[in-house]
């Protein structure tokens, strides 16, 4: 495949959490097949939403009730990981062409795709390493721990970013949540218990708007990409998306 020349942004959405994770996973898809990539899209949640890891078959059981009484949606990611809250944070999604990531384990591919947010962040001012804890600690949420997935503040040792990743043949996925603001208690303790909710970054207020701008140019500069187009799903492709259907042409 020929190296890329832009880099793909789709525009902010909020969407149910179903299509969120719907759409990601067509945008592997189609990273895959050739018809997209690189891609880069930050999206936020219109209610706050448990997403399951890929392979986080047993879960607690209040979650189902929680979903039911509609105090949170709950939908399963096409990536790894624990369940992660979603609705105080921006979540993003990024999907290279697998020629296009550095490393052959696991690790070093999560260091390739976390560069650009630890350059971002250390801008700002709230440098960002990976954490410590073993990726074999059982775990029913992601923020609890820290493994080297993981993005905690270099000052607080506070976890700051988690991510989780899924390959296919020739495409990577990353899925990133970056806490901005303090996660609400009452929620937070009917989902996880008495456990401590993650801590909100100490961005100041002027900062977030150009958050997402500081990012995409961190993230090109490392990819050596000088242009971007943005893309927006046209009909097509959310029919596409329905139907399960494979990757259309980024036209579609």
């Amino acid at each position: 495949m020929r190296s890329p020349a832009e880099l793909v942004v789709l525009p902010d959405m909020v969407l149910q959490g179903a299509w969120q994770m719907t759409l990601d996973h067509w945008l592997l898809k189609a990273v895959d097949a050739g018809a997209l990539g690189p891609v880069l899209r930050f999206y936020h949640w219109p209610w706050p939403c448990l997403s399951l890891g890929r392979h986080q078959r047993s879960y607690p059981a209040p979650w189902d009730v929680l979903a039911r009484h509609g105090n949170l949606e709950l939908v399963r990611r096409p990536s790894g990981g624990s369940a992660v809250l979603h609705g105080s944070g921006l979540t993003y999604a990024l999907v290279l062409p697998i020629a296009m990531v550095s490393g052959r384990t696991g690790v070093e591919r999560y260091r390739f795709c976390c560069r650009w947010l630890q350059q971002t962040f250390a801008q700002l001012g709230h440098p960002l390493v990976f954490g410590q804890d073993p990726a074999r600690l059982a775990s029913s949420h992601c923020f609890d721990r820290a493994t080297a997935a993981d993005l905690v503040g270099v000052k607080d040792g506070n976890k700051r970013i988690g991510s989780a990743q899924r390959r296919s043949r020739r495409a990577l996925l990353q899925h990133g949540e970056m806490v901005l603001w303090s996660t609400p208690p009452v929620l937070w303790r009917q989902v996880f218990g008495p456990v401590a909710a993650p801590a909100g970054l100490p961005l100041h207020p002027s900062r977030l708007p150009g958050l997402q701008h500081l990012l995409r140019q961190a993230l090109m500069k490392q990819l050596g990409l000088r242009h971007w187009r943005r893309w927006q799903p046209g009909p097509k492709v959310w029919t596409a998306m329905a139907q399960g259907e494979g990757a259309m042409a980024a036209s579609g």
